[in-house]
């Protein structure tokens, strides 16, 4: 059994190929003109691959992108090499991250905070990402709803299948814990031979009013809450929800 993302960070790009990573960086900007906010130095969390660092790097902001896994960040590493655009890249927890001081805004994308599986863990989170920003800057993050894990997540499989690679992802969702646990199992040729690397990852449910009282106590004022990248309130069938915060 190998460790979060150390097999699966290779092909995430190709299971995420469906994202319109374009749009959500608009979705950003607009939150910052929004709020009538200069952002020109950001923090990415748990930025995994890149795929949201690079291209608001390539749109002109500073961009400094944090995660815990190793594999990912050699990933976005690359992608920032080959786009030509300087990005400061750390492994690090965003549980417990020191990236400097003076941020304009911070994000982070794509349920990064479900993956702190302690509520302890994400308190420090927010205080720390408190602390690294200016007076005035931005929070924005998304996490996955409890209808996600209860309606779509839950139970359920998703199978990935490409000419090099079959991926088997199998979801196991405790509604007293509120923890879900994914096992990843994959079948990855080489030449003419197939072999098998299981992986597991684990999130935990989070109730939107009880991060809106976690960030109220780091000291953040949650401007709006959104359901998707068009400002859509949240609903109790969204899947999805965004926080969009200023210090």
């Amino acid at each position: 059994m190998t460790e979060q993302y150390a097999t699966l960070a290779a092909y995430y790009d190709r299971i995420m190929e469906d994202i319109d990573y374009t749009a959500w960086c608009e979705f950003y900007k607009t939150c910052f003109a929004k709020y009538d906010t200069a952002v020109h130095k950001m923090l990415d969390l748990a930025c995994g691959t890149g795929s949201i660092t690079v291209p608001l790097a390539q749109m002109g902001y500073d961009m400094t992108g944090l995660d815990l896994s190793a594999e990912m960040l050699a990933l976005a590493q690359q992608k920032a090499d080959t786009a030509r655009v300087r990005i400061r890249f750390s492994e690090q927890n965003i549980a417990l991250f020191d990236a400097g001081m003076g941020f304009d805004a911070a994000i982070c994308s794509f349920d990064g905070y479900n993956y702190l599986t302690s509520p302890k863990d994400v308190t420090s989170s927010f205080a720390r990402v408190y602390e690294t920003l200016r007076e005035g800057g931005m929070f924005i993050f998304d996490v996955s709803t409890p209808y996600k894990y209860e309606n779509i997540l839950a139970d359920n499989a998703f199978v990935y299948e490409y000419d090099d690679l079959f991926l088997s992802w199998q979801n196991f969702y405790n509604k007293k814990t509120a923890l879900c646990d994914f096992y990843l199992t994959f079948f990855i040729k080489e030449g003419n031979a197939w072999h098998r690397v299981d992986e597991t990852q684990r999130q935990r449910r989070y109730l939107l009013p009880r991060l809106a009282k976690m960030l109220k106590e780091a000291g953040f004022t949650v401007l709006e809450t959104v359901s998707d990248l068009d400002f859509s309130p949240v609903s109790e069938e969204s899947d999805r929800a965004f926080f969009i915060c200023k210090k």
